[in-house]
């Protein structure tokens, strides 16, 4: 009765726009889940949330909005989260809860992580409509911005498609309504040609992990030669007499585009066949732990991810002005200022604020993403911990057993290593993400820009690396 109680109050509450009806409801869902903390509880819970959140305005008083629900947002990604995670709940549940959670990162900026979600979504469940249509929009979106390939538009015709054929598990999940919306956005795509499948096991690999550093989260195009083919915009000049030479920014992305390789490198090499040195002679602790090359590469793939969002956060300090110095930015701490003694909340900083305001609401989804990945709550939290072992103390993998029967110390984590190995990807979609962010960010920034300066643009091409290096090699 108080569940049935519960979800009356939220969704008439939702459909009257009566704020106190969906409050009385929440406080039934937060009683019952301190008493029943099971899957549906939690869901019910989050969909609460979100209700009570409300959705953004599409005009500016959008930063204001996302700032005066982040807590009640963020609460409701770690119920759609823990759902979403949890083996033991329903597979309708579950992919309900990935949908759920991808639209929320969407409603942020956090593109390429709602992909990953509605990706997941419909790997649990291939006829989950909702999902396919909302992994479609997002795509039409990124393609009307320009730069995309056009096997953008043809996956988001691919998901159209499953959207179009799932009629009757949208109406499961969504409603009727939602159903004739969907079918008729399905209905805009022609039949997308048919695509032959990747042989190349690592691009498949890439591929299905979603770890392309593209524009957005998508199918590989082998017809363009480069996998990782994600590039900044043009960049306006801000100092004088540089003779020529592109902007520091130039050779920070790419650092960021190499390191981000480098990881992705190790851990499908760690993963599969690769033969590795066997110089080192090891003593065996009895335990089914893995010791050599292969297993520190793991750890080190893992690792060397999640530093790229330091670097990321180095690199928008530099290009956005934000006023930190070099050496004093760090990913989790460079959005927000101290907290405020009444409230305890952490403001942005000005420059922050200011920045999103002017028409770059990409880099909101990079402080939502310290949020998660830096506040003792977050859902990324467990990935910064697993990054602070690996760099300051030891993480011990194991492929067989148990590895919580270890003998333990303090110093050493002991993880499984199918488990570890589902975090170095999870690490590296998190990288890719805020790399995609960034870049997203600075092509906003510069549209703004462009908008604005007046008179007579002069340009300076930024050539191919390749193409200059195969120059000097011809020489």
């Amino acid at each position: 009765m108080m569940v049935l109680r519960a979800a009356i109050l939220v969704d008439g509450g939702a459909i009257s726009q009566q704020q106190d009806a969906i409050e009385e409801g929440i406080v039934l869902l937060r009683e019952l889940h301190s008493q029943f903390p099971n899957p549906d509880i939690t869901y019910n819970l989050a969909n609460g949330l979100v209700a009570l959140a409300g959705f953004p305005p599409g005009d500016a008083g959008w930063l204001d909005h996302q700032e005066c629900t982040s807590a009640l947002r963020a609460e409701a990604r770690r119920c759609f989260w823990s759902v979403a995670q949890d083996a033991k709940a329903e597979t309708s549940l579950r992919t309900q809860a990935w949908t759920n959670l991808g639209n929320q990162f969407s409603n942020s900026y956090r593109l390429g992580e709602a992909q990953d979600a509605w990706r997941a979504a419909l790997e649990l469940d291939p006829e989950n409509g909702v999902a396919a249509s909302a992994a479609a929009r997002n795509l039409l979106w990124f393609y009307e911005q320009g730069g995309c390939s056009e096997l953008t538009l043809i996956e988001a015709a691919m998901l159209a498609k499953i959207a179009d054929k799932s009629k009757n598990r949208v109406r499961e999940y969504a409603g009727e309504h939602a159903t004739e919306w969907i079918a008729a956005f399905a209905n805009s795509f022609d039949d997308p040609p048919a695509r032959s499948q990747n042989t190349d096991p690592f691009i498949s690999w890439v591929e299905r992990e979603r770890l392309t550093l593209a524009p957005v989260v998508e199918l590989v195009d082998p017809a363009l030669g480069k996998l990782d083919w994600l590039m900044l915009p043009g960049i306006f000049e801000r100092e004088a007499n540089m003779l020529g030479m592109p902007p520091p920014v130039f050779a920070m992305f790419n650092v960021l585009k190499s390191d981000f390789i480098l990881a992705r490198d190790l851990a499908w090499r760690s993963i599969g066949d690769t033969v590795w040195p066997t110089t080192g002679r090891f003593g065996d602790t009895l335990d089914y732990a893995t010791y050599g090359p292969d297993a520190s590469a793991l750890v080190l793939a893992h690792r060397t991810a999640l530093d790229l969002l330091d670097k990321v956060a180095v690199t928008a300090n530099h290009y956005f002005d934000l006023g930190r110095a070099p050496d004093k930015v760090y990913f989790g701490k460079l959005w927000r200022g101290n907290s405020d003694k009444s409230t305890g909340l952490r403001p942005l900083t000005g420059q922050v604020d200011k920045t999103i305001r002017g028409n770059v609401g990409a880099l909101y989804g990079l402080v939502e993403l310290a949020d998660d990945y830096d506040g003792s709550t977050g859902i990324l939290r467990s990935q910064k911990d697993l990054r602070n072992a690996g760099t300051h103390r030891f993480v011990v993998l194991h492929d067989l057993g148990d590895p919580a029967k270890s003998r333990q110390a303090p110093e050493v984590e002991h993880h499984g290593r199918e488990h570890f190995t589902r975090e170095v990807l999870r690490a590296l979609r998190v990288a890719r993400s805020a790399i995609q962010m960034l870049a997203l960010s600075i092509s906003q920034h510069e549209l703004g820009l462009a908008q604005r300066k007046p008179g007579i643009i002069g340009q300076l091409i930024v050539p191919d690396y390749d193409w200059i290096r195969r120059g000097d090699a011809e020489k």
